[in-house]
């Protein structure tokens, strides 16, 4: 026989309207009450069934493919940060050609999660909005996004000033000496690599510099797409480059290597996001580091809060410029000296 609701009320010394939203998973109990009320629920013989229990405690992480290094990172540390608290991590990367987002979101949903993070989800296009997460916001279900918002956002969320991060990489290289300046923005369609061409192009107006729109090129995030947005900004002169991730960075690189290009004596490249790569020669990369283990904690207190009937407004964190060694003085300052001495010679 079940306990009553009172009964269960009496022993966690907790009203039956909290007791009841911790059965049905509402918002709005903090987490030492739902222990204490789920414990009362285990003495007094209420039989949850193994799911039952699990689902109290799951909160699932929807990122992009995984062949972005920076998204396993990024669930790796939201994951571990939720752990702490007594979280089960569920990952689901969504790719156009497999499961897509919103198999996650309805399997998640369907399975009685807590919460779901979605990292440079399907929201990123601005057609497609914010309606999906507002749903499950109304349905009790914590929500928190991660990177590629744009304003206004109405739900809680993190995201890093990719804008503020393009300039001051692109202000690194003018202080190199560097005045013709390329950026591998990515997709266009979507919001991240649109803030990464306006905060390029920010920088450059600030130094009254040219801005060439041939300078900001497109690119699929893989290796062979971002070969070919350097091929054509090489081909187009320049002598330095942003990219918008470190993935697109190191094809960069491999495409002035094919061009028999040294970096970064020849041209140099800016990363973007700081995630520890593996199989990368030559000099460490010059990149825009994001937070990643701050940003993780928010997250997971986001989520805490949501679930004790905290919403919090959206968090913006800046990037570190981390300088490696693929960014350095531009090639005219570097071989100047040398014509110098020529002349002298002669």
């Amino acid at each position: 026989m079940k306990p009553k609701l009172n009964e269960v009320a009496k022993y966690a010394n907790v009203s039956e309207a909290t007791v009841s939203r911790v059965l049905n998973q509402r918002p709005g109990v903090a987490e030492d009450t739902r222990r204490k009320v789920l414990d009362a629920l285990t003495r007094l013989g209420y039989n949850f069934g193994a799911e039952r229990v699990r689902k109290f405690r799951t909160v699932g992480i929807i990122t992009p493919e995984l062949d972005n290094p920076i998204f396993p990172y990024m669930a790796q540390a939201i994951e571990s940060k939720l752990a702490r608290h007594g979280f089960l991590s569920m990952l689901g990367p969504a790719t156009p050609t497999t499961a897509h987002e919103r198999d996650y979101l309805q399997h998640f949903v369907r399975m009685g999660a807590s919460g779901i993070v979605v990292v440079n989800g399907a929201y990123a296009r601005r057609s497609i909005g914010y309606a999906a997460y507002e749903r499950l916001l109304a349905e009790g279900i914590a929500v928190v996004l991660v990177n590629g918002i744009y304003q206004p956002c109405p739900v809680p969320a993190i995201t890093i000033d990719i804008a503020a991060a393009a300039q001051s990489a692109v202000r690194h290289l003018i202080n190199l000496g560097h005045e013709r300046i390329g950026c591998i923005a990515g997709d266009m369609q979507y919001t991240s690599p649109q803030d990464l061409a306006r905060g390029y192009e920010r920088a450059l107006r600030a130094a009254n510099l040219h801005v060439d729109p041939d300078l900001i090129v497109e690119a699929l995030f893989t290796l062979e797409g971002a070969k070919s947005a350097a091929t054509t900004l090489i081909d187009r002169g320049v002598t330095g480059l942003i990219a918008m991730s470190d993935l697109i960075a190191l094809g960069a690189i491999s495409a002035a290597q094919a061009r028999g290009m040294e970096v970064p004596r020849d041209l140099s490249v800016i990363g973007f996001d700081g995630t520890p790569l593996l199989g990368m020669r030559g000099p460490t990369l010059t990149t825009l580091r994001q937070p990643v283990d701050r940003m993780a904690q928010s997250v997971a207190a986001m989520l805490l809060g949501q679930m004790n009937g905290d919403t919090q407004p959206t968090q913006v964190f800046e990037a570190d410029l981390i300088a490696g060694g693929t960014a350095g003085i531009a090639p005219a300052l570097v071989r100047q000296p040398e014509r110098a001495g020529a002349s002298h010679l002669a």
